[in-house]
Parts: C-alpha cells; sequence; structure tokens
C-alpha cells in the first residue's frame, strides 16, 4: 500500500471544503477524545501530531510525567458530511509507556501477528441502537414499532443515518427497525479491523448527532429499557488466507472456523467485562431476549453466544453476539482475535453445536451474572486475551471503580438486576 502524504491528505481536504480537523485518540473505555483545528492550522498538525495531557485521559500517562505524543493515521481519515469537518484517527507513540495502554496501537498489533501467521481478518459489526425522547428524567422509545416495521414515521431518521454514514464513506449498507420500540441497527461492511474499529466510532457520532437535529436522541445504552430486546454489536469475523475465506466448508464451519470458536468460547468469560463493558451490559444478557447467557453455538442460533450465520446454505463466518456498543472496539476486537488465534494455534474444539434455545441448557457454562463477577474473571485471565499487564490492570481498576459507585448509587445488584435505575441513564444514556 503507498505511503500517504500529509499535504496530500491537508490539499485533499481543504479543497473538499472541510472547515475543522479532530485529531482524535481514544481512551481506554471507548471513548473518543482529541483536538479541533481550523484546517489551515491542521496542516501542520498531519506531519507532527499532537500532544496532550495523558494523565487526564483513562489513562495514557501519571501526572508527573503526563505529556503524550500522538501521530495521526494518514488511512483513517472520516469526513462528516453533516458540519463541514473531518476527523483522523491518530496513534499515541511517545512516551513508550503511554503507547503500551494505546487500544488502537494494541489492535494494530495483534492483526499484525496475524498477518505472520498467513491470515487476513475481516471484521463486520451490526450497530443496534434506540432511538429515544427524554423530557427531565423521563426516557422513551420514540417509537412503538416492532421487528422489520416500515410503518414508523422515525424510520426516515434512522435512514438520515444511514445516509450520512454512507456519504462518510463507512460504506453501502442497509438500517431497519429492530425488535424492541425505537430500536434500530445498522450494519457497518466487512473491513480490517482496525477500520472496522474506527468506523464503529464515527458512525456512533453520526447516529448521535443526526438523531440530536431531530429533537431525538440515539442512545447505545445496551439495555435503556427492561423487559424488552437490549442492543448489541454482534462482531462478526471470518478469517482469509491468500485471499480466500478459510472459516466455511461445504455448508458447515471448516475447522479453522471450529477452532476459532472454540478460542472464543473459552475465553469469553474473561472476554465479557471487554465485550459488555458497563453495569448495564448485563441487564441485557438475561435469557429469552436473543443475548447469549450460555457459552454454546449453534447454526442459525440467535440465543447462543457464538452464532454460525448459513445464508444461501453457505457458511463463511461466525457472529459474535457478546458484545454490545458501549464496548472499546479495540479492546474487544484485539482480545477476540487474539482467543480465536490461540483456538486456532492449539487446536482447540468447541463442544457440539446447540440446535435448540440455548436458555433451556441448565448444565451450559454461563456468561457471567454481573460486571464484578466479569472483571474477576478478567483480572484472573486477561493474559489469554493478549492484553499487556499495564493495560489490563488500569482497565480493571476502572470498572471496579464503576461496580463500586453503581452499589453505593442503587444498591446490591440482587435488588435491582431487573429495572433500570436513573443512575444507569446518567451515566450510560
Amino acid at each position: 500500500m503507498p505511503k500517504v502524504d500529509a499535504q496530500d491528505v491537508w490539499r485533499i481536504l481543504k479543497g473538499a471544503g472541510v472547515r475543522r480537523l479532530k485529531l482524535v485518540i481514544v481512551d481506554l473505555l471507548g471513548r473518543p477524545r482529541g483536538v479541533s483545528l481550523g484546517i489551515d492550522e491542521a496542516r501542520r498538525a498531519l506531519e507532527e501530531g499532537v500532544t496532550f495531557d495523558g494523565s487526564s485521559v483513562a489513562k495514557y500517562a501519571e501526572v508527573h510525567d503526563s505529556d503524550v505524543t500522538a501521530l495521526p493515521d494518514l488511512s483513517s481519515v472520516y469526513v462528516d458530511p453533516l458540519d463541514r469537518s473531518a476527523w483522523v484517527f491518530c496513534r499515541v507513540e511517545d512516551p513508550p509507556r503511554a503507547a503500551r495502554v494505546d487500544p488502537r496501537a494494541l489492535l494494530e498489533e495483534t492483526v499484525g501477528r496475524l498477518r505472520e501467521r498467513g491470515f487476513e481478518a475481516r471484521v463486520g459489526i451490526e450497530v443496534e441502537f434506540f432511538l429515544v425522547r427524554v423530557e427531565g428524567s423521563r426516557v422513551e422509545p420514540a417509537d412503538r414499532g416492532g421487528y422489520f416495521d416500515l410503518s414508523q414515521p422515525e424510520l426516515k431518521v434512522a435512514e438520515e443515518i444511514e445516509e450520512a454514514a454512507r456519504a462518510a464513506g463507512l460504506g453501502e449498507s442497509k438500517v431497519h427497525h429492530e425488535v424492541a420500540p425505537g430500536q434500530y441497527e445498522y450494519n457497518l461492511p466487512p473491513s480490517d479491523p482496525v477500520r472496522a474499529a474506527d468506523s464503529f466510532l464515527f458512525f456512533k457520532h453520526l447516529a448521535s448527532e443526526v438523531a440530536r437535529a431531530k429533537g431525538l436522541r440515539a442512545t447505545f445504552m445496551p439495555k435503556p429499557f427492561w423487559g424488552v430486546n437490549g442492543s448489541g454489536a454482534h462482531v462478526h469475523l471470518s478469517l482469509l488466507s491468500g485471499g480466500e475465506n478459510i472459516f466455511g466448508e461445504d455448508g458447515s464451519l471448516a475447522a479453522v472456523g471450529l477452532h476459532c470458536t472454540a478460542g472464543i468460547l473459552k475465553r469469553a468469560r474473561a472476554l465479557a467485562a471487554l465485550a459488555a463493558p458497563t453495569v448495564n451490559s448485563y441487564k441485557r444478557l438475561v435469557p429469552h431476549h436473543e443475548a447469549p447467557t450460555r457459552l454454546v453455538w449453534g447454526y442459525s442460533n440467535r440465543s447462543a453466544l457464538v452464532r454460525v450465520p448459513r445464508y444461501q446454505g453457505a457458511v463463511n463466518r461466525i457472529e459474535v453476539r457478546e458484545p454490545d456498543p458501549m464496548m472499546n472496539p479495540y479492546l474487544t476486537l484485539a482480545a477476540l482475535l487474539e482467543a480465536a488465534a490461540r483456538g486456532l494455534e492449539k487446536g482447540e474444539e468447541p463442544p457440539e453445536p446447540v440446535s435448540r434455545s440455548a436458555y433451556t441448557l441448565a448444565s451450559a457454562k454461563e456468561t457471567p451474572p454481573h460486571l464484578a463477577a466479569a472483571v474477576a474473571e478478567f483480572k484472573s485471565a486477561y493474559g489469554e486475551l493478549g492484553l499487556p499487564s499495564e493495560l489490563a490492570e488500569t482497565y480493571a481498576k476502572l470498572k471496579e471503580a464503576e461496580w463500586s459507585e453503581y452499589v453505593e448509587a442503587c444498591g446490591p445488584w440482587e435488588e435491582t438486576w431487573n429495572r433500570i435505575t436513573e443512575w444507569e441513564y446518567k451515566r450510560y444514556l
């Protein structure tokens, strides 16, 4: 791939009428952070990067040594069609300690290791979200529609979100009403994992801005309403070798796909703290709402943690249904790929595929019941997910603090697991 020149990028952006450029880094919790520059000032920044206070971004540096430099990845420029601005995602380069806790760099390294083994990963993400109306402390779905409903006026808002995503270069896709009132789904097309993670975050930005302009809010909270389906961010994963998909064979998973599935299932409890990273996430992971609660897999089985889609009899990928839209996509995809790679390297075998509701399988291992349990699993096994200790331990501390805040504000999990609290709305909506 030819090297991208910073001045060429600047000239293209300026010629396209872009007025501001945002240099974006991502913290451990998956939140985009950065600086906004006028297009003329951005010319130099595209070459030299930006320096920021790493002690104020969770958690790149300590206060006594907090200057951190991030350099733009010139292959990751997104033009925002809504306001004549652009984003460019950055790599944290200096000091070395900060680079070690950069989620984006971790995913790049994981993808690089796979490439050294002769594999190219392809990732697509189903992004589910709710359109809601917020009046004071009252939160309501924006419509009363159901799955594939075409009659709701709010569908036009979802369509505008899809059109903005297409205009921004996220690719050809589709949008449809999901099962719950006010719930919609957008499919990010398959791409390189780093590109998929960048696009995931930029899509969330676009959806939020389009909804705000219509007097609504797009929320990626996993479970904003009790008693209905929550929102997932299902990850579709396949591996290529020599340009050929090697996951499927004669309408079933090939050996490579089976080993990768086994690797993910074996490490799914530790993975949960990344894929389902909030207190609210575990109110989604309950039976009978198309969310996984058992560590099983199956063909076309939406109650399983790993579903193998079959379209017109063909199989070419797996769908991991544990993640939700609050995930840090770089950490989650890096851990997923590492789990799959370890399953492949060790020749791990999955259990038999499940062809009935996984919710009826009392003997199958379960997903963690709440965030505290997920973090405990993560702390004991993050090495199996390929995470460096400094990054993993910092992440675990952030999540333990989040859990403590919830319990202090809302009471024991056993008394609050089946309702959505005001604390959750304030934190996650």
